[in-house]
């Protein structure tokens, strides 16, 4: 809900994107008016109140919400870019909130890490607040990302998507892009020669580190979608299989062995056994399920790039490809073994899935 006076609708509007017009965002002249909304509000229900001209991302406001306490209400008053209260986060009851009845707030600078930044309506005041959203992006996706991918791949990510975001490149480009950065890996790697293949390693590194760059572009961008992520996921898909593919004849073009051809269908083999386990991982659910598949995907992200990396440096690029073979029935069986303790069979694990899915 956005309380808004009518002169400012149109400025607001701007503002919410795509957003606007979502039934889900409703429009109010005051907090008093929320009566009228249809279908009414639960005043009992928690909620979390901006006050002020704030920006923030999603991290930003679980950090918010884990610093009040499960009841009462709390007024968190955020200072500004020049050091005074320029405005505040409360967090209670519904009820509470569009009363007068919050605690004494306790003031909190802007610079705290993990904190939202209020702007103060200085001119500077907006692009010192967009480089600190995108440089608190990274936090939205800790949860999902790989060890590399936060410490290195992330830092780097956001600066691009930082600099992208005032262009009129659009996330799916982004995608596409890299996609075709990809497959021009894959194509390289299918060189015998061994600096060919230590450039498409390193391409590779790069690849991986732009793949970041779509989702946290859309987030900026405010055009996230599920059409993109459906993109993003086939063409992450698409990539990964080409650079197996290209790895094995590679390989196969260095050793002259026919071995590979048989370790390659071993392979793809695997990947089709994998897809099963996903499959029936969606079809379950239970109260360990979303914390496994996190750890999962955390474990099987696309840190496996610096290992590729490396492997061609010391030019034993055929250890992981046979390693990839093995790891992908290992996974399979594991990943089968895990859903089979999962006993309610119920709503399927969408997002969870499609994180697998992905990292697969």
């Amino acid at each position: 809900m956005i309380c808004c006076p009518e002169q400012e609708r149109d400025r607001v509007g701007e503002a919410l994107g795509r957003f606007y017009g979502d039934p889900r965002v409703c429009i109010v002249d005051s907090l008093q008016h929320i009566d009228t909304v249809q279908g009414g509000w639960d005043r009992s229900a928690r909620c979390v109140l901006v006050t002020g001209n704030i920006v923030f991302t999603l991290s930003q406001l679980r950090s918010l919400i884990r610093r009040q306490p499960s009841t009462g209400t709390g007024t968190l008053r955020l200072a500004s870019a020049n050091g005074e209260p320029g405005a505040a986060v409360s967090i209670g009851s519904l009820a509470d909130l569009i009363g007068a009845g919050a605690e004494t707030p306790a003031d909190i600078p802007s610079e705290i890490p993990g904190m939202p930044f209020a702007l103060d309506g200085r001119p500077e005041d907006r692009s010192a607040a967009e480089r600190v959203l995108a440089q608190t992006m990274r936090h939205d996706t800790v949860q999902t990302d790989g060890f590399m991918a936060r410490i290195f791949d992330r830092k780097l990510s956001w600066r691009l998507s930082y600099l992208l975001a005032y262009t009129p490149i659009t996330p799916n480009q982004v995608t596409l892009a890299n996609t075709a950065l990809g497959l021009a890996v894959a194509w390289l790697f299918a060189q015998p020669g061994y600096w060919i293949r230590v450039l498409a390693a390193l391409l590779f590194v790069v690849s991986i580190t732009i793949d970041g760059v779509d989702g946290e572009l859309a987030r900026l961008k405010m055009c996230e979608s599920e059409a993109g992520k459906r993109l993003d996921q086939l063409t992450d898909n698409l990539v990964h299989v080409a650079i197996f593919v290209g790895i094995s004849v590679g390989c196969y073009r260095a050793a002259h062995s026919a071995a590979y051809f048989y370790v390659l269908g071993t392979l793809l083999g695997g990947f089709g056994l994998c897809a099963i386990a996903v499959h029936r991982a969606m079809s379950v659910s239970s109260s360990g399920a979303e914390a496994f598949i996190r750890k999962v995907d955390r474990r099987t992200g696309r840190d496996f790039a610096y290992l590729v990396l490396l492997l061609a440096l010391i030019n034993r690029l055929h250890y992981f490809i046979v390693g990839a073979a093995i790891g992908t029935y290992i996974f399979a069986l594991v990943l089968w073994r895990a859903t089979s303790g999962w006993k309610r069979p119920g709503a399927a694990l969408r997002d969870g899935g499609d994180r697998l899915a992905e990292s697969i």
